[in-house]
């Protein structure tokens, strides 16, 4: 295994894995064949990692690819992100472009894009005009004005004003005026705009899947 203390990269840099660091920040481009696993990743430039990657930390303001599997504490990507398999985070926090087989964390705060298969996690906002694409599950989960998702199974829900669903079920769920939503499924209670055009609203007797505590 190599190991490096602090690096900072301007320039081409390919490392054989596995490689274990403390801190690497990268301007330029970096290619590691194999895993990684370290405290600090702070990319600016391009970064590709074919194998795994454990890190405490990441920020992403340029690109990174990472073959397999990723778990990290916090994740910030307001450039792009790809994740050949599982992301598991903590806090992650998107302005930018992420996608992942599937994501896993405790908060979820999304300003720009995701693209998974299945994205769960206790908490989700999704700030206005961003999107997440793939079927979510979460405990509280906030869509904000023009924000845009496919379907949701959570606690409660909260849909602001000309937001773009698909089916949503869900224990409790607010609906504000203007917003798109295929189907509402609901345990609890449902509070509907008027002037929200909801397809279908059924109540239930339980949501159909495990949702985080």
């Amino acid at each position: 295994m190599q190991e490096i203390e602090d690096i900072s990269i301007g320039g081409s840099l390919r490392l054989t894995g596995p490689v274990k660091f403390k801190r690497i920040e990268l301007a330029g481009s970096l290619n590691i064949d194999g895993s990684a696993e370290g405290r600090e990743l702070e990319i600016s430039g391009s970064g590709k990692i074919s194998g795994q990657l454990k890190v405490e930390s990441i920020e992403v303001s340029g690109s990174l690819k990472i073959g397999e599997s990723c778990d990290c504490q916090s994740l910030e990507v307001s450039g792009s992100a790809e994740v050949g398999g599982q992301l598991r985070s903590g806090e992650l926090e998107l302005a930018g472009k992420l996608e992942a087989e599937n994501v896993e964390a405790k908060r979820i705060q999304v300003a720009g894009k995701m693209t998974s298969k299945e994205i769960t996690a206790h908490e989700i906002n999704l700030e206005k005009n961003s999107r997440i694409k793939g079927t979510i599950i979460c405990g509280t989960i906030n869509i904000e004005k023009g924000a845009e998702v496919e379907n949701v199974f959570a606690d409660k829900v909260n849909v602001e004003k000309d937001a773009d669903c698909g089916v949503i079920e869900c224990n409790e769920i607010n609906v504000e005026r203007n917003s798109d939503i295929k189907e509402v499924r609901y345990v609890k209670l449902a509070t509907i705009s008027p002037n929200a055009n909801v397809a279908t609203v059924t109540r239930i007797e339980r949501v159909s899947r495990d949702i985080p505590n």
